[in-house]
């Protein structure tokens, strides 16, 4: 696989880098280390890095040229671009599924012609990479979804999902992080808190990371809720090596 990415200008004082246009684990690897290596290099030139699937938006401070930024970039070691990361950290994600919380998971198991019961199996079975925030505050875009879970988007959005939804989009699987419209369909709920702006932390998560789902029943799912309220509840963590 070719892992050379390209270089563009991107509005006014912007720099976009592209790899292959597609979902892959390898190429979103290199995404994640060039973002790594460019905030280390170059921390006085930028303003903000933003990763996507494939691709890094690099904003520049004012003053700073495009052009020449470019070619600097250019000019980075190739061996220091393609470090991998080898400890990652893995969080265990609380999910409630019962119907209460996962408005489509019945439709959604009927259009994959599987029983809810596997709909949850597996979902809680997969290890889901983070390969980006993004759509709300962060919103975790999760690769690994099994293809049998796989479901297009709703053809009309809800005008209103709770946040801590935990829901199936095309080939993905995210978390609404706040309240919020959407046309993913909801398959469960979490009762932890992925964005705050009280807490010690803004995004519990961040690209790079690891998730897994755990299920759980809608009497710890108030349990866990009242602990959290109470700043009590701890996210389950580990290292995790590759």
């Amino acid at each position: 696989m070719n892992l050379e990415p390209t270089y563009q200008h991107f509005g006014e004082n912007g720099v976009l880098i592209n790899w292959s246009s597609k979902i892959d684990s390898l190429i979103n690897d290199e995404v994640l280390n060039m973002d790594r290596l460019i905030s280390k290099t170059f921390e006085s030139r930028i303003i903000e890095l933003v990763p996507s699937y494939q691709s890094l938006a690099v904003y520049l401070k004012e003053g700073e040229s495009a052009s020449n930024f470019i070619q600097l970039l250019k000019e980075l070691p190739v061996s220091e671009t393609i470090e991998s990361q080898n400890t990652k950290r893995l969080l265990t994600i609380p999910v409630c599924y019962d119907l209460q919380y996962a408005l489509d998971i019945e439709a959604l198991a009927l259009a994959n012609k599987i029983t809810v019961k596997k709909v949850i199996e597996l979902h809680t079975r997969e290890t889901y990479k983070v390969y980006f925030l993004g759509f709300l505050p962060g919103f975790p875009y999760l690769g690994g979804l099994n293809k049998s879970l796989s479901t297009p988007r709703k053809s009309t959005p809800r005008q209103n999902i709770e946040k801590g939804s935990v829901a199936i989009g095309g080939g993905q699987t995210g978390v609404y992080t706040v309240d919020s419209p959407g046309g993913w369909n909801v398959i469960g709920k979490s009762p932890i808190d992925f964005f705050s702006t009280e807490s010690r932390f803004r995004c519990l998560l961040k690209a790079g990371d690891l998730v897994r789902f755990h299920s759980i029943s809608t009497k710890t799912y108030k349990r866990i809720k009242t602990e959290v309220v109470a700043g009590t509840f701890k996210v389950e963590k580990e290292a995790y090596y590759d």
